[in-house]
């Protein structure tokens, strides 16, 4: 009664606000009871306690995911369901999450449910995601026979050569350099030199890397949660996906005009391919597919390379430890790196093995699930149709079930296996053949920094290839180290790749 008397002596537009405060406290009050009285069905996962309708749990889960996903972990156990802007994503923690959510019938939980509204703005129509599942694992096989070891012999050396002379423009004899910059500009180069083609490489210091860097803002957490806005960044996302499409058709035709197919690259594989049904792929599925390589290699490697180079510079126990390796399995740091003697460096091997470990640029992958519902067994319970499946390796990575002292940036817990996850017995599934030839690794393991299943990453060999060719060079030319009472960077989570926070430095010197 007292609230009613008193909206009858205010003024028109402060009793409107008064009226929309006391909706926004009844919604709000009916949202908390919800969640507290409603009995939850105890069929489906547990839902985490949110204190705001739609919103949910994003902003806690956009500070920090890992320590929210830990959080939740402790508390409702390795399923439970959070909302996200309106999504309900259901996470499946440990080694039997990952074994859950990665082997998932397609009919069941889609990969392109989850994604595909997003990667279509990049990539373009009837590529990947937009693809029928059919036709987008001939694609990826059509990938992968460009990524072969024929290929790889010939990208060691590149790979040296682009980062010898990227490196030697820097002020000598020492200084500071931002990592993460650096290094995301190396990978750009050397991705292009070794399966973009010479065209590309060629266009990349005034046409690509610009066309690259707009589109790389189409894959922002605002561009999965709102895929379409009428925003200057959208738009500069589509008009650059046009004109690489248009790149890249120029290149086919010049080729195919002038009967040239000396090149062995990705974009010649991918022009020389046919589907089942034997006709040629068109010019724009070559174009997309291109611009999804480029976006595959240059994520992952730019990250991790700059996360090795950090943790390494708070290391110079390893640093001396892998400079030995080289002397010790090669003779000396200056004998040449090929694609068979750096298979011979175990430890160079650990480093990037243990980098991806705790710092893995894709923390989490999600599918949406497409039915009714679908039946986690082991953990004997149902997930509802629209929800968004979650694997999260960021998070089962730093699980002390599975590594000791997860936290620790310890390599030689690779060579020396006395790690739980070494004593796992695996699941069969790495033999699964879903197109383009066997998984290689089950899904039922705690370390997936490359994914697995039907969606594994493809460019993994090459992914390792390039980093470790990359750091072993890097070695070679510069000491370094943290930048004075600094420490290791913190995980900066703004965009849908985990980078070092800016500014990621260090000291250089160079060796000679």
């Amino acid at each position: 009664m007292a609230i009613t008397t008193l909206l009858t002596w205010l003024p028109p537009p402060l009793t409107l606000v008064m009226y929309g405060v006391l909706a926004l406290g009844a919604i709000l009050a009916i949202h908390i009871l919800s969640q507290l009285i409603v009995p939850q069905d105890p069929k489906q996962p547990p839902v985490v306690f949110s204190w705001f309708p739609l919103i949910g749990n994003a902003v806690l889960f956009g500070i920090n995911p890992i320590a929210f996903l830990q959080t939740c972990q402790k508390k409702y156990g390795d399923t439970f369901t959070f909302t996200m802007v309106g999504k309900r994503v259901t996470v499946c923690l440990g080694a039997d999450g990952n074994q859950f959510v990665f082997n998932s019938k397609q009919n069941l939980s889609s990969a392109a449910g989850a994604y595909n509204h997003m990667t279509k703005h990049v990539f373009g129509s009837e590529i990947i995601f937009d693809a029928p599942h059919s036709v987008f694992m001939e694609q990826k096989r059509f990938i992968k026979s460009g990524l072969n070891t024929d290929c790889f012999r010939r990208h060691v050396p590149m790979i040296v050569k682009e980062t010898e002379d990227f490196f030697r423009n820097y002020a000598k004899p020492s200084g500071l350099m931002e990592v993460y910059s650096a290094f995301g500009k190396l990978i750009i180069l050397t991705a292009s030199s070794c399966l973009m083609g010479k065209e590309i490489r060629a266009n990349l210091d005034d046409t690509v890397a610009d066309l690259y860097y707009d589109l790389d803002q189409g894959f922002k957490p605002i561009n999965f949660i709102f895929p379409n806005l009428p925003l200057p960044s959208y738009r500069r996302r589509d008009y650059a996906r046009n004109k690489m499409a248009a790149l890249y058709s120029s290149i086919i035709q010049r080729r195919r005009n002038e009967n040239d197919n000396s090149e062995s690259d990705i974009l010649q594989a991918l022009m020389d391919s046919t589907y089942k049904d034997g006709h040629a792929l068109p010019d724009n599925h070559i174009a997309g597919m291109m611009i999804a390589v480029l976006f595959g290699g240059q994520h992952t490697s730019s990250t991790t390379s700059a996360w090795t180079i950090l943790e390494l510079a708070a290391r110079p126990d390893l640093l001396k430890a892998l400079r030995q390796e080289q002397i010790d399995k090669l003779g000396s740091l200056k004998t040449d790196l090929t694609f068979e003697n750096i298979k011979d460096l175990p430890l160079l091997e650990a480093v990037i093995r243990e980098t991806l470990r705790l710092h893995p640029p894709i923390f989490q992958m999600m599918r949406r699930v497409m039915v009714d519902k679908v039946v986690y067994e082991k953990a004997g319970l149902e997930v509802p149709k629209g929800n968004y499946l979650c694997a999260a390796p960021g998070v089962t990575q730093v699980d002390p079930t599975y590594f000791d002292e997860p936290l620790k940036y310890n390599p030689y817990r690779w060579i020396e296996k006395t790690d739980p996850v070494h004593q796992m017995e695996q699941g069969d599934d790495a033999n699964i053949d879903y197109g383009f030839g066997a998984v290689g690794i089950s899904s039922k393991s705690p370390f997936l920094p490359f994914g697995a299943g039907r969606h594994r990453c493809i460019g993994e060999q090459f992914g390792y290839l390039q980093l470790k060719t990359i750091i072993a060079t890097f070695i070679r030319m510069f000491d370094f180290e943290l930048e004075d009472g600094k420490a290791v960077p913190k995980s900066d989570y703004s965009s849908l790749v985990v980078v070092p926070e800016h500014p990621s430095n260090i000291h250089f010197t160079f060796r000679e």
